[in-house]
């Protein structure tokens, strides 16, 4: 324990006072029942040793009042009187026993052995928030109690403010003290001393120790008292005087800026910064009035402290469960919404499954027709009478091509043949007889072609439902590679001799082809001529004779778009129809028909490619009954924005008669129509659905439940932020109501509104 004596003296004066204090000395004098044992301290007045009570072994302090003839007895005596008059108060360091009569005079106080707050600043540099709020407190305490006992400390600073075995705090050094009713001076320590107070015509006043409250107060955050300066230090030093430099020290507080240092400790709050402004003031008017107001308005900070998390608490409680109940509110919208979405989506692919076997149904209606119509007519026997003569009559220019294509001169003499004239006007009169009957319920689709190749795949006749196609005739040209020709599932090698292919011996749907003309995507139905099929008979018990093969194939061609569910489609359009290749090679998965391929003019078809699907998600869609996130091809064709997006799609294969070859049929047996159970194709029907269409009322009422729960969470915020504000008026009205019957009405007026109010932790 080192305890520092009033200030009375220079700087230098001080200094020179500690350095003593730390010299090696004689004990004074020897105490009866005590044994000195070591020095602590030496001051202007005496000295202070450690000392132990030989009966109980408890250490003390020894204060021995040293330079007698120099010394004011009467304060002395006054200081002792002013402990002992505490004594009872676990406040201040308590007397323990007094020698006046002995030489030198001493007493003896108790030793509280963790030194001082001086020292804990000197060794800490800072104290913490919290430690300050809790030291302040207490020593606030300690003065009140001191105050209430008439005392008047009047030179407060951390030496003076002890700590006991527990920490806490004691005032002590009661050497300048005065009663309240006191007139005489009494001088503290610079920068703990009030601006006022150096004044040696100054009466004591409880400002002083209020101000000496927040000067530790600033200290114990800041490491250094308010206003020291090395400038304010020097300006002190070289007074000559006591009073010049009690004047300079006043002058330099009251010209000085109002201390900031103490806003820019980290977790400080604005009400505590609040109450060492207070006291700090330097004019005592603006000062707290008394300890107690001190006391009020840490309680006050410390009571708004501890209900902030409270208040925090019951604000960001309902507020962090009203965030949950929206995280729970939007998760169980969302899933019930993908539940809604799946649900709907798997409905519309039940849908448009049901859609695509109906499709396909209807396609495979009209080709079966296809397939009796060209069945009919090839089984004519005028048909065979007119291609039979076409040949004998074209014989040699036929014969000629077997070995090597005919020249210009040859290809015109067969066109102009009369036989080849009269074959055209039939199959022209039977093209209009079948597009005549279009209409009568029979579901015969609209026709494109409808032509003649004899044995070898000559090409013998042709007639165009429209004209305007009728370009370069391909009357004299073989295409005996073609599938309608030769019944194979695909086109075969152009360039192959046409001896290699035989006409096909029973009805036969061909693989897709594409117009040479409009460059639209066209199938043909085939079926073989036989000589004679409808003009012989057979005699009585005998069969018919084997002939070696057809005479010829009859090839009726259709548009791919001219089917019923094929048709142009609007733009725009949700819902469509399209068919798909499914033959394995380069064109599986091309779009045989599709709406943009029906908005293409001729032009612009003749010269595109067709949109082909990925060929993984064709594999998707033909192991299941369809597919949710169908991405159509199309989309990534010029105008083809409309098909862009996500598809609900199912595809269903068509079906085509299997018809028996006609093997046994003789020049004037009647053809026989019979069809076996039927075979797939290679097409295939796919409906496709636009999936944010099917989705649209599902998001719709998605958003709608949204926004109803934000506004019902919303008026339930609202509904708690009204309670609390309510609740809040309502305890600051408790609060004051409280402190009015506590007798503290005029304290609580004292303090600042802010005070009363949670504070907010600032770094200033």
């Amino acid at each position: 324990m080192e305890p520092e004596f009033t200030e009375q003296q220079s700087l230098g004066g001080r200094h020179r006072s500690e350095q003593l204090s730390l010299e090696a000395a004689a004990r004074p004098a020897t105490i009866p029942g005590f044994k000195v044992e070591k020095l602590l301290g030496q001051g202007a007045f005496g000295q202070v040793w450690l000392g132990r009570d030989l009966n109980t072994s408890r250490q003390v302090a020894i204060k021995f009042c040293m330079h007698s003839s120099s010394v004011n007895w009467t304060l002395l005596r006054q200081e002792v009187k002013h402990l002992v008059s505490m004594s009872t108060g676990r406040y201040v360091v308590q007397v323990l026993m007094v020698g006046w009569d002995s030489d030198p005079p001493y007493y003896v106080m108790e030793y509280l052995e963790n030194g001082s707050i001086g020292d804990l600043i000197r060794e800490r540099g800072q104290l913490s928030v919290n430690e300050t709020v809790a030291i302040l407190r207490e020593v606030a305490d300690g003065l009140a109690y001191a105050h209430g006992k008439g005392v008047l400390h009047c030179d407060l600073k951390p030496a003076n403010i002890l700590l006991d075995h527990s920490s806490r705090p004691r005032l002590a050094d009661f050497g300048q003290s005065r009663m309240t009713n006191d007139q005489t001076p009494s001088l503290g320590t610079l920068f703990f001393m009030a601006p006022e107070q150096a004044d040696l015509q100054a009466t004591p006043d409880v400002s002083w120790d209020i101000y000496a409250l927040g000067a530790i107060a600033y200290s114990m955050l800041v490491g250094a008292p308010p206003y020291r300066s090395p400038e304010v230090i020097e300006e002190i030093d070289t007074a000559g005087t006591l009073p010049e430099r009690l004047k300079r020290y006043q002058s330099a507080i009251l010209a000085a800026p109002r201390p900031r240092l103490h806003y820019r400790r980290r977790g400080i709050d604005k009400s505590l910064c609040q109450i060492i402004d207070r006291c700090l003031a330097p004019d005592p008017k603006q000062r707290f009035r008394n300890v107690q107001e001190i006391i009020g308005a840490i309680d006050v900070r410390n009571h708004a402290r501890v209900r902030r998390p409270l208040y925090l608490m019951g604000v960001l409680g309902p507020v962090f469960l009203l965030l949950l109940m929206l995280l729970f509110s939007n998760r169980s919208i969302s899933i019930a919404m993908q539940e809604s979405l799946e649900r709907v989506q798997q409905l519309s692919l039940r849908g448009n499954v049901q859609t695509a076997k109906y499709a396909k149904s209807t396609m495979e209606s009209e080709i079966r027709s296809l397939f009796k119509l060209v069945e009919l007519e090839a089984s004519r026997s005028e048909l065979a009478e007119l291609l039979s003569d076409a040949v004998l009559q074209t014989e040699p220019l036929l014969a000629q091509m077997d070995d090597a294509p005919i020249d210009v001169e040859g290809l015109r003499k067969l066109q102009q043949a009369a036989a080849i004239a009269a074959l055209q006007d039939y199959l022209d009169l039977r093209l209009k007889a079948a597009i005549s009957n279009e209409g009568n319920g029979s579901g015969v689709a609209i026709f494109n072609s409808l032509f003649v190749n004899e044995r070898r795949g000559t090409n013998m006749g042709i007639t165009f439902a429209n004209p305007e196609e009728e370009t370069d005739s391909p009357i004299g040209k073989n295409f005996a590679y073609r599938s309608y020709f030769n019944g194979q599932r695909e086109d075969g090698d152009r360039n192959a001799p046409s001896s290699n292919y035989r006409p096909t011996r029973s009805p036969h749907l061909s693989a897709s082809f594409r117009s040479t003309s409009t460059g639209k995507w066209k199938l043909g139905i085939s079926a073989p001529i036989w000589p004679n099929a409808n003009t012989q008979s057979d005699p009585p018990g005998q069969s018919p004779p084997v002939p070696r093969e057809p005479v010829g194939v009859l090839v009726l061609t259709v548009n791919l778009g001219d089917f019923v569910l094929l048709g142009d489609v609007a733009a725009g359009v949700t819902q469509f129809t399209t068919l798909v290749d499914g033959r394995s090679g380069n064109q599986r998965g091309t779009l045989l028909q599709h709406p943009l391929i029906a908005s293409m003019d001729k032009v612009t078809m003749r010269k595109s490619t067709m949109p082909q699907m990925d060929g993984r998600q064709l594999e998707r869609l033909l192991r299941s009954d369809g597919i949710v996130d169908y991405l159509d091809p199309a989309a990534e064709f010029p105008g083809g924005q409309d098909y862009a997006g996500t598809w609900i799609a199912a595809m269903s294969q068509v079906q085509i008669p299997h018809p028996v070859a006609e093997s046994t049929a003789t020049s004037n047996s009647t053809p026989v129509n019979s069809v076996l159970p039927s075979k797939n194709s290679d097409l295939w029907v796919l409906v496709q659905e636009k999936g944010e269409t099917v989705e649209a009322p599902v998001t719709e009422l998605g958003k709608r439940l949204q926004n109803e729960s934000y506004k019902a969470l919303g008026a339930l915020l609202l509904l708690i932020l009204v309670v609390w504000l309510s609740i809040f008026q309502f305890g600051q009205s408790l609060i004051k109501s409280v402190l009015r019957l506590l007798g503290s009405e005029r304290v609580v007026g004292s303090i600042p509104h802010s005070a009363l109010e949670p504070t907010v932790q600032s770094d200033r």
